[in-house]
């Protein structure tokens, strides 16, 4: 029952994860996607979520050897899906800096200290801080519930993780700097917990959450372990030209005006940490461009990012990938063409549902215990056409062996592939190399043992298809 909790809470998890898509909200308005995600997916998950211990306390405040005051302003423990999880919810109040909001969650039997995945929330709704904020947002938005927190951190306490939700409010119109002093402040939180062994803290976010997951860890006291940041803003200097000089590459006015009313709040949030445009009188992007996190960058990242991006350039993420190649592991999409601003709807193109499974994959070989199984979800089909993309770059005139890091994941013995109720679970090295003996036409086929002996190498099979 628990593995059948687990794939259905792991297909909520991916869509809460799915970057708040920024297609969907514009002049402003909050994406409310991820809050209703989990409605028809996880409903025979959140039936089952009982109330077993209720201590539920506001503004206590506490110190509790964090190193940051902070106040609980609800807890529970919860059991889901046979999983007992202890929730808080709660107000950070770093010194000097606005509060910082979070969801933490954990096995409620933890005797030990444990890894911890932060998820980076940027759009997400709150309504339990009790500012006006956000129970005004909370009448025009749907906010985020616990049920659905609680089915994101299932996936963590199944693998004895704890997880943690921190929210940027990008509603209550801050700055950047306040963007990233949530997650850093978040990340430092989580650096001295209790519960949380700080050599193993992951984090991951997409879009301004991807920008606010590369942020978050260069500017954190304890780097994490692992990150993944999904089409990330990391030159901002570079991002606002990019802006600005739209209408001199967009003949057409209503799309002009189209990027120009989309991005107006993402512009007024960065000029309020940096003073204006690049070059203007008083501007300053010290610590806000890719040479910042050059200089302070210390987590393996993976990152994806595709080609024909509309919101945020591809360039900004190859410049970085080539700037830090030690931490920066690139998962590119490719395209034959270049990118058409006049025609490309605003977006951040396609996506592979496979690249969430190379996210836990990513993150938990690196947090988990030696010995400790880690369980992945795999969709044969979807993981078929990646890789038969992979494999035709080659031919198009493009590197491949970029995915090799992210590859090697998946050798790691302890990932397992689940497809489902009732289906095999296979090791994840299984998986990998019956898609290139497949795919690439290996004969003769090569075992998982050669492969791996090739990605040392830095290689990957020769194609034998004609």
């Amino acid at each position: 029952m628990k593995i059948i909790g687990l794939f259905i809470t792991v297909l909520g998890l991916f869509l809460m994860s799915s970057c708040d898509d920024d297609t969907e909200k514009s002049n402003n308005t909050v994406n409310n996607t991820t809050n209703n995600v989990t409605n028809n997916i996880t409903n025979n998950l959140t039936n089952n979520t009982t109330n077993n211990v209720t201590n539920n306390t506001t503004n206590n405040n506490t110190n509790n050897n964090t190193g940051l005051d902070y106040e609980i302003i609800e807890e529970e423990t919860r059991n889901v899906e046979g999983e007992m999880i202890h929730y808080q919810l709660l107000r950070i109040l770093p010194e000097g800096k606005s509060p910082v909001y979070g969801f933490f969650a954990y096995p409620a039997d933890v005797s030990e200290q444990i890894p911890c995945v932060m998820a980076t929330m940027p759009y997400d709704v709150i309504d339990w801080t009790g500012e006006e904020v956000d129970e005004n947002q909370a009448l025009i938005s749907t906010p985020v519930t616990v049920d659905q927190l609680l089915d994101t951190s299932f996936l963590y306490a199944f693998h004895d993780f704890a997880f943690f939700a921190a929210f940027g409010r990008f509603y209550t119109g801050e700055s950047i700097e306040n963007d990233v002093d949530d997650m850093a402040v978040s990340l430092d939180f989580l650096g001295v917990h209790e519960y949380v062994d700080n050599t193993r803290i992951g984090i991951y976010g997409g879009s301004w959450g991807g920008f606010e997951s590369l942020y978050g860890a260069a500017n954190s006291k304890i780097p994490p372990a692992a990150g993944v940041a999904y089409f990330p803003v990391s030159d901002f200097s570079e991002m606002v030209e990019h802006l600005i000089t739209i209408p001199e590459r967009v003949a057409n006015a209503e799309k002009v005006a189209e990027y120009e009313n989309f991005f107006a709040p993402y512009l007024e949030r960065i000029y309020l940490t940096t003073g204006g445009a690049p070059g203007t009188e008083g501007a300053d992007y010290t610590g806000y461009n890719r040479q910042h996190l050059v200089d302070n960058i210390t987590t393996p990242f993976m990152i994806w990012h595709e080609m024909h991006d509309t919101l945020v350039p591809f360039e900004q993420s190859v410049k970085l990938a080539e700037e830090l190649p030690e931490y920066i592991n690139p998962i590119w999409y490719y395209y034959d063409e270049d990118l058409d601003l006049e025609t490309e709807p605003l977006g951040h193109g396609f996506f592979s549902d496979t690249i969430y499974s190379f996210q836990i994959a990513w993150i938990f070989t690196r947090l988990a215990r030696e010995n400790q199984t880690i369980y992945t979800i795999h969709d044969q089909e979807k993981f078929n056409e990646f890789m038969s993309y992979i494999h035709s770059l080659s031919a198009r005139g493009f590197d491949n062996t970029f995915i090799i890091p992210v590859l090697k994941t998946y050798m790691d013995s302890r990932v397992m592939m689940f497809q489902g109720e009732g289906l095999p679970i296979f090791a994840a090295s299984e998986v990998l190399t019956e898609a290139f003996n497949t795919i690439w036409c290996l004969d003769p086929v090569i075992s998982s043992a050669e492969l791996e002996a090739l990605f040392d190498s830095e290689i990957l099979p020769s194609s034998q298809c004609r």
